[in-house]
């Protein structure tokens, strides 16, 4: 008989379609999913509408999400119902304490002889006392963790969490489009995909991301604006729009009219996305990086981001510096100018640094492999990493 999963999630991201597909689609358990249908992040979702989703429309339950105290708290509606009441052998649950209904629901399938899995980030490395001990008694109310990245299952380990219950899944994105599109624009030049700038011959800096605050874009902004007072030497795209546009533009006004600077706008075309990335020789994360190092790699661009993992996404984990891109000191622009000159201009072969960002892609952050992963946890065999 088939084994039923629930996995109990905030909402659906639209960048989890390809891995919700898989494990919908996979004829070896029943899996299902709980989510919420409202979000303050601005994610779109998966689309339901189309297939395989249709397919499987009796598996996808939604709930209510209630935001509480300023959208810090979140409680959702409908989810404890399901557990005291639910026939199912194993949930999964969104592994992040801020969610308070997981609390109770993870005590109700316990109880009830349930497989419990917290599927989320573990920890950060920079919790204090009270955080760090919250979030321990947090994590052991599951038997087994799902987590996005090594670092996490180290900083687990190290407080006394049995390796063989953490599960390193990683992330992924539209990993088989990806694929399919690297090679998609081989015969366009920079000059038909970056018509704005004076010079595309020059290499291609670009940012892809919302333009806020903790992306500290001022960074990135100042330290070519460095590099090029001392010769012509690069170009910067910064893809994306947010709530520090306006201010960015100021600040670049005088590099936009030297022709090394073009704010492109918000994109959600994956075939525009993937000609400016094919045709880009860096990407550069000044703030935290997510899924920015995951879709820049996997159109094999190198990623620059800061050396504080603690002030990191998950996704910092794809990047080993110095072969498929590069880390910096934190907030220190000197560093990054000069690390930013280093990687374009120390006669680095760009298809051999290409296949090196393809790699880590190819081997881990792919639906391929988080199958695999779900494969060990559902069968009850120990983690590969």
């Amino acid at each position: 008989m088939k084994k039923v999963i629930y996995s109990f999630t905030n909402i659906a991201p639209s960048y989890r379609t390809a891995i919700w597909s898989k494990l919908l689609s996979n004829n070896e358990w029943e899996f299902n999913f709980v989510f919420g249908t409202s979000s303050h992040g601005g994610d779109p979702g998966i689309d339901f509408d189309k297939e395989p989703f249709i397919r499987y429309n009796n598996r996808l339950h939604r709930v209510e999400n209630r935001w509480l105290k300023n959208k810090k708290l979140i409680w959702q509606k409908g989810v404890i119902g399901k557990c005291v009441r639910g026939r199912f052998d194993q949930a999964i649950f969104f592994g992040e304490m801020h969610c308070l209904s997981t609390w109770i629901a993870a005590l109700i399938c316990r109880i009830r002889g349930m497989q419990v899995t917290f599927w989320g980030h573990g920890l950060y490395g920079d919790e204090r006392f009270l955080k760090l001990h919250g979030r321990k008694i947090f994590y052991r109310l599951a038997g087994k963790i799902l987590l996005y990245e090594r670092r996490a299952k180290r900083l687990m380990v190290a407080q006394g969490f049995n390796p063989d219950n953490i599960y390193v899944v990683f992330n992924s994105l539209d990993y088989y489009r990806h694929k399919l599109s690297r090679n998609k624009f081989q015969q366009r030049t920079k000059k038909d995909v970056f018509p704005n700038l004076k010079n595309p011959e020059l290499p291609v800096v670009v940012f892809i991301g919302r333009l806020t605050k903790e992306k500290k874009l001022g960074i990135l902004i100042d330290a070519l604006t460095r590099l090029n007072s001392e010769s012509e030497t690069a170009n910067l795209i910064l893809i994306g729009d947010g709530v520090q546009k306006k201010l960015l533009e100021e600040m670049g006004s005088k590099a936009v009219g030297e022709g090394w600077l073009h704010f492109a706008g918000a994109c959600y075309d994956e075939d525009a996305l993937a000609l400016y990335l094919s045709h880009a020789d860096l990407c550069v994360s000044p703030g935290n990086v997510g899924l920015t190092a995951v879709h820049s790699l996997s159109y094999g661009v190198p990623v620059g981001i800061h050396d504080n993992f603690c002030n990191q996404g998950p996704e910092a984990g794809t990047i080993e510096d110095g072969y498929n891109g590069f880390f910096f000191r934190e907030n220190d622009t000197d560093d990054l100018k000069a690390k930013i000159e280093d990687w374009l201009f120390n006669n680095r072969e760009r298809e051999h640094v290409r296949e090196r960002c393809y790699e880590i892609i190819d081997k881990y952050y792919n639906p391929d492999y988080q199958l695999s992963v779900f494969n060990r946890l559902i069968n009850g065999e120990k983690p590969e990493l």
